[in-house]
């Protein structure tokens, strides 16, 4: 199983340096998912989701990478996923983000169903 989540997680990242704004779209729960930002738990829907993600205010890295993540079963159809990513944006900041999500399996495919965000540390300042 941890290779195929893991590849899984290799192609969300080639989506988001893609910017392919309906890829990353269609890896989230149909029924919404759980995004965690400064700690604060907000349940979207999927229009929602959609909302955010296929309109104007979310833009994608210039440059995205995994660091360090840790894959884990955690109950039948069910992946934890720990570490921490880089997200470089169009202004010059880079920035190390904290990172958990909870992915499910629906539908014989794995659907993030919670993400958690954090700023870890500006790599470099804008």
């Amino acid at each position: 199983m941890t290779s195929d989540i893991q590849a899984w997680f290799d192609a969300y990242a080639n989506e988001l340096n893609a910017g392919d704004r309906q890829a990353i779209l269609a890896r989230y729960h149909p029924q919404g998912a759980w995004l965690v930002r400064r700690g604060q738990p907000v349940l979207l829907t999927h229009a929602q989701l959609a909302d955010r993600y296929l309109g104007g205010a979310w833009q994608p890295p210039v440059h995205f990478a995994w660091q360090g993540l840790q894959l884990e079963a955690a109950g039948p159809g069910a992946v934890l996923a720990v570490g921490q990513f880089q997200w470089d944006r169009p202004c010059g900041q880079q920035e190390l983000i904290s990172y958990t999500g909870l992915l499910l399996l629906v539908d014989g495919g794995w659907c993030i169903r919670l993400e958690d965000e954090n700023l870890a540390e500006i790599l470099r300042a804008s």
